[in-house]
């Protein structure tokens, strides 16, 4: 399946509407090359899911971002200038949508629930099954072989951890061991993970859906444990 190519399009409206927001000369112009800018980079993106790393070109990002090639070389000269960028992008992007995803499941009394658990795990899969997990994935097989690309994406990936682990923090307050919660956060994103790179698998959905249910069933267990530890 294709990935959506809203971006384009969206940034060429947006740029032809730059009088509406006011801009004027170098404001305007430098608003305009933060659009061109953004979509290259959102082009790639869906270039990495549709043709794989090793198959996008700078031609062909530019084609997916409707831009001219003396645009694209003005942004970014070189194929490993615009891959970096893409990095740091993704970086961003993934932990905004992480966060999104997480936003509506702590309880505003404080107390864990199965409910509340089960949706965090439901978070996690949904998260692995968005566009810019599978194009970060081709990121880390392309970083194997690229000490560059591998430096670019270890800087960003500590601070993707860091974050991350933040987030369910956030999100779980009354979960008080931090040990267990970080190795709760461990089981789910590897698992997650794992099953998300399984684009193959027979039965992916149905067995999905098992391994959520059995992630819950774990998780449950361990934070009432941890509770019944705590009161003691």
């Amino acid at each position: 399946m294709k990935s959506a190519k809203p971006g384009a399009a969206a940034s060429a409206r947006r740029a032809a509407r730059g009088g509406r927001h006011g801009y004027t000369g170098e404001g305007w112009q430098a608003e305009k090359s933060a659009l061109t800018r953004q979509s290259i980079l959102e082009a790639s993106v869906r270039c990495f899911v549709d043709h794989g790393y090793a198959s996008t070109t700078t031609a062909m990002i530019a084609e997916e971002a409707n831009v001219s090639r003396g645009a694209m070389m003005h942004h970014f000269p070189s194929r490993s200038a615009v891959m970096n960028a893409v990095v740091g992008y993704l970086h961003v992007r993934r932990l905004n949508e992480y966060r999104d995803l997480m936003l509506d499941i702590d309880s505003p009394d404080q107390t864990m629930t199965r409910a509340a658990i089960r949706t965090s795990v439901e978070a996690a899969w949904k998260y692995v099954n968005l566009p810019s997990f599978v194009a970060y994935q081709e990121l880390l097989g392309a970083a194997r072989t690229d000490p560059a690309l591998a430096e670019a994406v270890g800087e960003v990936e500590r601070d993707f951890e860091r974050e991350f682990l933040k987030t369910v923090r956030s999100v779980f307050p009354h979960w008080k061991q931090v040990k267990s919660l970080q190795a709760a956060h461990d089981l789910v994103q590897f698992v997650m993970q794992g099953m998300g790179v399984a684009h193959r698998s027979s039965n992916r959905e149905q067995r999905a859906r098992r391994m959520i249910e059995t992630v819950t069933d774990h998780l449950e267990r361990v934070y009432f444990t941890d509770t019944k530890d705590d009161d003691v």
